[in-house]
């Protein structure tokens, strides 16, 4: 192995001082860079068959910092899909993991998924980012998982970093995943069964809050307007307590969907606490599951008969 100094300025290039053998090299290096210039002297080990290793970088003119934004910024503008990765200047083991697999250029890259990358010793969060800011430069991006419901939160992220202004509305038959939701709303509404917009914009904001948080809804709506949707309105009349409205009136405004939680002043609060903690999330469970064992025999009459009611006046409804 030999030690060599190497002169990178924006007058000079690249240039070859000659072998380090003592300090005073690397000082007579900084020495040719006068007052108006700025560059690095870098100290390589050079190695037969092995990329150099920079053991040193003295920096004069730009600080280190800002030269490495530059250098950023000038990779970012000049990528392209046949860019070769070993011009990335990537930490050395995770350049020599992608060059032992074959990989070369970015095209290369992109066809690997990320947890490709994540599972490889050596290759980090900061590598991980940085590739993927490249790659956007450059026109391409990571290839999508091959589990389903990975895809699935895959594409909803690349859609939630790429919409963040109005954009053109989407379909009925478009995904859930092309409104970019929030995490948590994606796995809420996929476990209920929603698949399309569609399915989803049937939905009232009420309902909605009976498989999600508040937080979660508030932001589906928000998603939902940047593509000029929204969720279908609230019933104009709402039960506000007893003797406000006649019941019959109010269970003709109620779902299969309308949460469990929103029906305390049927069931009352022992009725409704329980039916929650047995996971009773919308009335239509009622309807198809059996009822818990630890509910007493007035609460239990109590829901029976809503049940009843709920029933008949779902099938008024519907002839």
């Amino acid at each position: 192995m030999e030690r060599w100094i190497l002169l990178v300025s924006a007058e000079l290039a690249y240039q070859v001082l000659g072998p380090y053998t003592s300090e005073l090299d690397r000082l007579h290096a900084l020495g040719k860079l006068n007052g108006s210039q700025s560059g690095n002297v870098l100290v390589l080990d050079v190695e037969r068959g092995k990329y150099p290793v920079i053991r040193c970088v003295t920096t004069r003119g730009l600080s280190g910092r800002q030269n490495t934004r530059n250098e950023s910024s000038d990779r970012l503008a000049t990528a392209s899909p046949d860019t070769r990765i070993d011009e990335l200047h990537l930490k050395p083991k995770a350049l020599r993991i992608f060059l032992d697999n074959g990989l070369k250029t970015l095209r290369d890259l992109a066809v690997l998924p990320e947890a490709k990358l994540w599972a490889q010793h050596g290759i980090g969060q900061v590598t991980v980012e940085k590739l993927r800011s490249i790659l956007h430069s450059a026109g391409l991006r990571f290839a999508p998982p091959s589990d389903p419901v990975a895809r699935l939160h895959w594409e909803n992220r690349q859609r939630r970093a790429e919409i963040r202004k109005p954009a053109a509305s989407v379909p009925d038959d478009a995904g859930i995943s092309a409104l970019g939701l929030l995490p948590a709303a994606l796995t809420a509404v996929t476990q209920r069964g929603l698949k399309t917009v569609s399915d989803l914009v049937s939905y009232t904001p009420l309902e909605l809050s009976g498989i999600m948080s508040r937080r979660a809804v508030r932001d589906t709506i928000e998603r939902l307007a940047l593509f000029g949707r929204s969720l279908r309105p609230e019933s104009p009349r709402r039960l506000n307590g007893f003797g406000l409205i006649e019941r019959s009136e109010y269970l003709n405004s109620l779902s299969v969907r309308t949460p469990v939680k929103e029906l305390r002043q049927l069931l009352g609060k022992r009725a409704t606490s329980a039916l929650r903690a047995a996971g009773f999330v919308a009335a239509g469970d009622i309807l198809s599951r059996s009822l818990p064992e630890k509910l007493s025999e007035r609460d239990r009459a109590r829901i029976d008969r809503f049940a009843l009611e709920l029933r008949t006046s779902l099938e008024t409804r519907r002839a």
